[in-house]
């Protein structure tokens, strides 16, 4: 009896076994994997796309972008063991960033209990880089959910920094890789502004001319894919996306590695005719804090504009003196900087940071779906139009304009 009892457990428990390892994921687990290279993925940063299903990248600020719908669940697939990420949805930065503290692939959570409607999801780099390349490996969502259009703005922006421009310790004077942040920094906060897509090419230390500690200068740096320290090898950058501005906003450590003026002034010219030589079209903005080589870039300035023949090339003073974390700025400090950046591009572009609001009327003429639209202006550029109930990022025709100018 015994025997038979025994051969009858161990089999029960051999059925348990089977049953335990067929038991279904919970539902509306986002364990559905949306590989990185699917259309719907938007990216802003240098990516090094030669494997596209893995994308690499390691510069501060790098952002990945997705609209989602019918999903309460989203997740992402990364590589990276030193970096912070902000999570973005709809608009609004969630109070945890990721702690993406594996250097293998691992899966990350970044949404839960989302409704069923469309929402913007970005996802970006906020520290400054390490030896570690990061690789993402994609989204997770739940079962039913699908990844849906974000279409890109059409503005674009790039800017060239050193620990200012990446938010060095802005958050708090404590932990500098977790309270780092690019993306509360005052360049992101000036492409926020604009609604434009943007590049960040930040590191602290950095310089023009000289940088601290006898480091790497931007313009050798500004031609690679990544930000490499020590022996990780670096593609060059294609320079295929091509900014309408160019924001650079380097001298305070080229004052202190003891740059001479007529070094600097070297250095802008030649880092002028770089960007140039990249971005033809593009307006360039030096931007320098006071005491921070300002009168020498602001002489560069002036001589690329006349004798030099670089046109569109302009100067900005930024009187901010910061008083966080080390002489950094605060957030309070970001946003001061960005406002004054933000009038003065204002000024060299013409364009503004509102947002136009339209009323639209739909019908159908014969196998036409049409509508109507009022909007205060459209800025001289073709632009996508969502049209509710007649059709999304439909191409709009302009049929007639009353009243603009």
């Amino acid at each position: 009896m015994a025997g038979v009892f025994g051969r009858l457990g161990w089999r029960w428990l051999g059925t348990l076994a089977a049953t335990w390892m067929i038991f279904p994921a919970a539902p509306g687990a986002a364990d559905v994997l949306i590989a990185s290279d699917d259309p719907n993925i938007n990216y802003y940063g240098r990516f090094d796309s030669s494997n596209p299903k893995a994308p690499r990248f390691d510069w501060s600020g790098s952002t990945i972008e997705f609209a989602v719908s019918g999903t309460a669940a989203v997740g992402m697939e990364m590589a990276d063991g030193a970096g912070y990420y902000d999570v973005e949805i709809d608009g609004t930065i969630q109070a945890t960033p990721i702690n993406a503290n594996s250097a293998g692939s691992k899966k990350y959570a970044l949404a839960a209990g989302l409704s069923a409607d469309k929402h913007l999801i970005r996802v970006i780099r906020r520290n400054e880089p390490y030896p570690t390349i990061a690789t993402f490996g994609g989204v997770y969502l739940a079962e039913g959910g699908k990844l849906v259009s974000a279409p890109k703005p059409v503005r674009k922006m790039e800017f060239v920094g050193d620990s200012w421009t990446a938010g060095y310790f802005n958050e708090a004077c404590v932990e500098q890789q977790a309270n780092t942040n690019t993306n509360k920094a005052w360049a992101r906060l000036t492409s926020k502004a604009f609604h434009a897509q943007d590049v960040i090419v930040a590191e602290s230390g950095i310089g023009l001319a000289k940088s601290l500690g006898g480091k790497t200068v931007m313009p050798k740096k500004y031609l690679d894919t990544f930000d490499t320290i020590g022996t990780v090898a670096t593609p060059a950058w294609d320079f295929v996306w091509k900014p309408d501005i160019v924001s650079v906003f380097l001298g305070i450590n080229d004052k202190n590695a003891g740059a001479t003026d007529q070094q600097f002034t070297a250095a802008v010219h030649a880092f002028v005719t770089t960007i140039r030589g990249h971005y033809p079209d593009a307006a360039i903005l030096f931007i320098s804090a006071t005491g921070g080589m300002d009168a020498a870039a602001k002489t560069a300035v002036a001589a690329e504009t006349t004798s030099l023949g670089h046109k569109r090339v302009y100067w900005q003073e930024c009187k901010t003196v910061g008083t966080g974390c080390q002489y950094h700025p605060t957030l309070a400090q970001d946003q001061e900087i960005a406002n004054g950046v933000i009038a003065r591009i204002m000024a060299i572009s013409g364009w503004d940071t509102t947002s136009a609001s339209a009323s639209i009327r739909g019908g159908r003429t014969g196998t036409r779906k049409t509508g109507r639209m009022k909007a205060t202006r459209i800025d001289g550029r073709t632009v996508p139009v969502t049209l509710r109930g007649i059709g999304a990022s439909l191409p709009a025709i302009v049929l007639s304009s009353e009243g603009a100018r």
